[in-house]
């Protein structure tokens, strides 16, 4: 809908905004849509059984109110760093600091989760190279790719998020072919009772949500990308409305796919759960269809979070919060901000073959946290500009069901978070985020003016 209380023109230099809804929302599908969902999603299964689907639409309201959310202060107010400024703005700048660098170095794991999963996939094909040596590859191939115009971020972005919409689609349809031809394999069918749907009861439900929400949690890459936006009053929501219905629904069915071909007591956590639903299918050439599909949504979530890095530094740099020279230089191009990132990425990479065999599930489940604490403070900053908005800020988006959501969905993320504490690797996961805040806090005093 429309507000004519939302000037399209006054947001900026027009000509300097590149990127249109649907390039908006391919930079957020592209963000979102990664191994998460390809090959995190099978420990989900195996902690909520069938009652996995709702966990994915349970994981796409919180998104469509986190997302509303961002949006609702990002059209009315758009910045560089997006919900970090706003957070400084509305929080003090303690707080603000402190969710600039968590969003910072939350997108630099998230980096390596998806650079140690493709690591992973590449080696189907060639398993006598190094997961080491090809993450490393791997990440290095994403800083060339970032040093793009934005104009090809945008395209590169929106054409992977294509490919894996389609891929996601072409399971969806294969897995409709096969049930209505050969009825549904999985027993006891999960649809024939509740303790068949809930076989680990509503604690297993909320004990995957852990991994769900990392599923969705590529969001703020949206929100970093609306100050390059034509039209934001018209984009932006229409971008957000095709991501939030088109990744729900996309989701959600395969979830129903996988949970009516596969025992989801058998499901194997190292493998994509699309992978072996195919395979259960009789289709011979999925492993290395899907095995492609997955290495692109690799690289498409690094890219989105490579960017999500790079403007999240430039606002702390901005703002006193980190050393000055990540500025804009002459040429216009943040070239200490982009190297520094990509420097940190293949350090963490380095240092992430020196721990445990379980990393990508530690890596994911930091993440996940990260994201827990980013959504809240979110959540508050939203609630807070209810309050406190200018007479001019009139413009709220369509997800968001106002302070009722927002309360709600804190209260939500808050019950998540104390049930994730029940599985171990979670616990690992949180301890590990809990170490990395304890630092930043502290380190507050040498970027304080």
């Amino acid at each position: 809908m429309k507000d004519k209380s939302c000037n399209n023109t006054s947001l900026g230099n027009k000509s300097k905004k590149q990127l249109n809804a649907y390039s908006l929302a391919g930079i957020g599908i592209g963000g979102i849509v990664g191994s998460g969902f390809f090959l995190g999603t099978g420990l989900a299964v195996k902690e909520a059984g069938p009652a996995v689907i709702l966990s994915f639409l349970f994981g796409g309201f919180i998104m469509a109110q986190v997302l509303g959310a961002m949006t609702s202060i990002s059209i009315n107010r758009p910045v560089t760093g997006s919900f970090r400024v706003y957070t400084e703005q509305f929080l003090g700048k303690f707080t603000g600091y402190i969710l600039g660098w968590i969003i910072y170095i939350s997108s630099i794991l998230g980096i390596v989760s998806e650079a140690v999963a493709a690591a992973v996939f590449i080696r189907y094909w060639f398993p006598e190279f190094s997961i080491a040596i090809v993450a490393s590859a791997v990440v290095i191939i994403v800083i060339l790719i970032n040093r793009l115009n934005m104009k090809y971020f945008g395209y590169f972005e929106s054409g992977t998020a294509v490919l894996k919409m389609i891929a996601i689609a072409a399971f969806i349809f294969i897995g409709i072919i096969f049930l209505c031809s050969h009825g549904i394999q999985a027993k006891p069918i999960p649809f024939a009772s509740i303790n068949n749907f809930f076989p680990n009861k509503i604690s297993g439900l909320l004990q995957s949500m852990l991994i769900v929400v990392f599923t969705y949690s590529g969001i703020s890459t949206i929100a970093m990308a609306t100050s390059d936006v034509r039209k934001p009053c018209l984009s932006i929501p229409k971008a957000t409305i095709l991501v939030t219905v088109g990744l729900v629904m996309l989701y959600v069915l395969t979830m129903i796919i996988i949970v009516l071909t596969i025992n989801w007591g058998n499901v194997n956590i190292a493998s994509s759960p699309l992978i072996q639903s195919l395979k259960i299918m009789n289709v011979n050439w999925a492993s290395s269809a899907i095995n492609v599909i997955i290495i692109v949504a690799t690289f498409s979530v690094m890219i989105g979070n490579y960017y999500s890095c790079d403007e999240t530094l430039i606002s702390l740099s901005e703002a006193s919060e980190a050393p000055s020279i990540f500025k804009k230089n002459k040429n216009d191009f943040y070239l200490y901000t982009w190297l520094f990132t990509g420097v940190t990425s293949l350090i963490v990479v380095a240092i992430s073959f020196l721990l445990s065999a379980k990393l990508f599930n530690y890596l994911i489940s930091a993440c996940s946290y990260y994201s827990f604490f980013n959504w809240i403070i979110n959540l508050i900053v939203y609630l807070k500009w209810i309050k406190e908005k200018r007479s001019d800020e009139k413009y709220t988006s369509p997800l968001i069901l106002g302070k009722l959501g927002a309360y709600l969905t804190i209260a939500i993320i808050l019950l998540l978070f104390v049930m994730s504490l029940w599985v171990k690797d979670f616990r690992i996961g949180f301890y590990s985020a809990a170490a990395i805040t304890l630092f930043i806090m502290l380190s507050y005093k040498i970027f304080k003016v």
